[in-house]
């Protein structure tokens, strides 16, 4: 009888599980791109981001779901984390969509909604372009709620067995153990919706009482804050803000339930229970009320704190330094319709990327002043280089007139130049670093690098003042190195030993050296083209690559 029971909740929970997942992934993959946009046009408003947060969390049933592509948005800077929070917030009232499902008798439309499914398989629906994500949302959906009904049939002869009474009774008494089997459940099935539910099936079958699923839901949503935190541990600045929001919201909403619970049992006040008595007579559908008003109590009370929550979650974890070079500070989206003050934005964005290629060389310059990690740099600069890029695409996508579109292709040229720029001075420091500190050859490579800096700086300061002298120097500075260059590499560097080892180590120092040779000419090449590009009346001069 035991093992019966046993095997009939633990399959039940295992088809519950496999449609969540079903539904979530097939509804993302369907909504994905779409809903992102929609996102970051529908956020401006209150009740647009209260819309939106809901029907994403409704569709995915993973409020950490939401809560990520949130923080992707907000990190790739295509929406301000302070207009993420709502959307944040709301997902977790739209996940209460699958628990008031739960509770309402569709056993007979299951059935059907399965056969049909079925056939749709049958017939290799699944497997088109078109309809294969519904075919599979809606397969999850029926394994989902027949996995429900393994539950409550597996559950209901439980309430009869003694052992069952007594645990049940002990932990009746034990709040706080059933408040811990609500936080340890979700956090194994990450989503508080899904262990809410099971526990309304639980109450269906009259296995828990109303007191015992409160106390699980309201620990499933400390399970679910949990979750988030941990998932969430390695990140900083804005998309921890947002993690940090939802954990807040959990915790607000935690402390707020329990306190009511505690006042309705311990003074007899009419609060919670009542309330979802008056809504309902049967006890599975007060159970999903329960849940509803959990979230609406935490979006209510978050929304009554509003600027100062969000001043707390941003204090907590402020924008990292990466984040703020890594967002474009010029560009923007309505700026298309103007070229002429569009581009001008493309050349002070540009700009800014120029005045940070001398600090590439910081970590191989005595002089250096090593203000920004390179890695933290180049990743930074290489993403508003393709946001630059991306803008100057649409802006020849909206422009016709002629003398527009041959300024906008000699920005898109510059911005060519700037990307293989950073490339090659990323390359160029990483193969410094492999020289031995204080060899002849490392010496060499250090003068390299201050004549680099020179033209570095020069070019930032040419495209600064475009005046005519500024770009004769930048030029002289760049002309042909090739007879140097070529001596450079001829010339032997001391020799300290002859020792085979020693002799290894000096060949791979000098393969070293010459490929940063390379870089250096390529660099000095890329310099001076970009610095032909500043100068209209050189744009048609023919310039062989060395």
């Amino acid at each position: 009888m035991l093992v019966d029971i046993l095997a009939s909740l633990f399959a039940g929970l295992g088809m519950f599980f496999i449609g969540v997942k079903l539904i979530g992934a097939h509804l993302k993959q369907m909504t994905g791109r779409r809903f992102r946009m929609l996102v970051m046009k529908g956020t401006a408003h209150p009740a647009a981001a209260a819309l939106l947060g809901s029907l994403a969390g409704a569709i995915t049933q993973s409020t950490n779901a939401v809560a990520f592509i949130m923080m992707n948005l907000a990190t790739a800077g295509l929406i301000e984390a302070r207009r993420a929070m709502p959307v944040v917030g709301w997902a977790n009232v739209g996940t209460s969509a699958l628990v008031m499902v739960a509770t309402l008798d569709i056993h007979l439309f299951v059935l059907y909604l399965l056969g049909l499914v079925g056939m749709a398989y049958y017939f290799n629906i699944d497997k088109s372009t078109r309809y294969r994500h519904i075919a599979g949302a809606l397969l999850g959906i029926s394994v989902l709620f027949l996995g429900l009904e393994f539950i409550k049939n597996g559950a209901a002869p439980l309430k009869s067995m003694a052992e069952v009474r007594d645990f049940l009774a002990l932990s009746g008494q034990s709040y706080v153990l059933l408040f811990l089997i609500g936080a340890v459940l979700t956090l194994l099935a990450q989503s508080s919706a899904t262990v809410s539910v099971v526990a309304v099936a639980m109450t269906s079958v009259g296995l828990f009482t109303m007191d015992q699923t409160l106390m699980v839901i309201y620990g499933a949503g400390l399970g679910s804050a949990a979750s988030l935190w941990l998932l969430t541990a390695n990140l900083r600045g804005t998309p921890k803000q947002l993690a940090l929001y939802q954990g807040l919201y959990k915790l607000v909403g935690v402390a707020a339930m329990l306190l009511l619970f505690a006042l309705e049992n311990g003074l007899d006040i009419p609060l919670i229970k009542a309330l979802i008595q008056w809504l309902s007579n049967d006890i599975s559908v007060q159970a999903a009320w329960v849940y509803l008003l959990f979230q609406l109590v935490s979006t209510l009370l978050l929304g009554i704190a509003g600027e100062r929550a969000t001043r707390l979650v941003e204090r907590l974890s402020p924008p990292t330094q990466e984040e703020t070079l890594a967002r474009p500070q010029f560009i923007y989206e309505q700026a298309l319709d103007d070229p002429d003050t569009a581009l001008d934005l493309v050349r002070s964005e540009q700009q800014r990327q120029l005045g940070h290629l001398p600090d590439y060389l910081d970590e191989v310059r005595e002089e250096g002043i090593h203000a920004t990690p390179r890695p933290v740099l180049h990743g930074a600069l290489i993403s508003v280089n393709r946001e630059i890029a991306t803008f100057i695409t649409e802006l020849l996508d909206r422009n016709r007139d002629r003398d527009d579109l041959n300024r906008v292709i000699r920005a898109q040229a510059r911005n060519s130049l700037l990307s293989d720029l950073l490339d090659s001075l990323n390359d160029y420091t990483d193969a410094l670093r492999s020289l031995t500190p204080g060899s002849p050859l490392h010496e060499r490579a250090a003068r390299l690098s201050e004549a680099l800096h020179l033209m570095l700086v020069t070019l930032a300061e040419a495209q600064a003042s475009g005046e005519s002298t500024d770009l004769d120097l930048l030029l002289g500075l760049t002309g042909d190195k090739a007879e140097l260059m070529e001596r450079l590499r001829a010339a032997p560097p001391a020799h300290e030993s002859s020792g085979g080892h020693a002799m290894a180590a000096r060949l791979a120092e000098q393969a070293v050296f010459f490929h940063a040779t390379v870089l250096f000419e390529r660099l000095v090449w890329l310099v001076r083209r970009y610095g032909l590009q500043l100068r209209p009346d050189l744009n048609a001069t023919p310039e062989s690559r060395p």
